[in-house]
């Protein structure tokens, strides 16, 4: 039986497209809480022809609160540069996974928003870079590492750094979904 993938973005969703076309795997459903259009849709969103849901955030947890919506044993939500947290409620009731562009389980003073600004005001601190994946649990950044993948810091630019993180973010989210959705 396929796995519903649910893949939830609040920026421009290009790594949702681009490991859609990596793993030749298009998710269920991709939905946004950035419905005002503030920023540019990465155009492989809209190629990939799979049902698009625009809200606000509690517009989203009340969706997947609803029941029968999808079967919750069946399905998986991936978080995409999603700058919400989940409520405590919808981690409990779904199987959550979250990217997240620094090593945290070496760094733990990474966890949280915007690790890649703060990796690059403290640069020299760090000599390993990389992503992981991990669960969504009611803490932010705590739950079970699924996939990681890192590299020693070859960095000399701001650009060099986030162009890196994409890379390996990337990777981890690749490793971890060829494993979670048997593709």
């Amino acid at each position: 039986m396929a796995i519903n993938w649910i893949a939830l973005f609040s920026q421009t969703g290009s790594e949702i497209g681009k490991l859609s076309v990596i793993l030749k795997h298009k998710p269920t459903l991709i939905a946004s809480n950035n419905f005002e259009d503030k920023l540019p849709f990465h155009p492989l969103i809209r190629e990939l022809k799979v049902p698009l849901m625009f809200a606000r955030h509690d517009g989203l947890m009340n969706y997947f609160r609803a029941q029968n919506v999808y079967d919750r044993s069946n399905t998986i939500i991936t978080l995409h540069g999603y700058l919400r947290i989940i409520p405590e409620d919808i981690c409990n009731q779904y199987e959550i996974y979250n990217g997240h562009p620094s090593p945290i389980d070496m760094y733990p003073e990474l966890k949280g928003k915007d690790p890649q600004e703060r990796m690059w005001n403290e640069i020299e601190k760090y000599d390993t870079i990389g992503s992981i994946v991990h669960r969504v649990v009611p803490e932010v950044d705590a739950g079970e590492i699924k996939s990681r993948v890192y590299k020693f810091k070859s960095v000399r630019t701001k650009d060099e750094l986030y162009t890196e993180l994409k890379s390996t973010s990337l990777c981890a989210w690749e490793v971890f979904m060829r494993e979670r959705l048997c593709v």
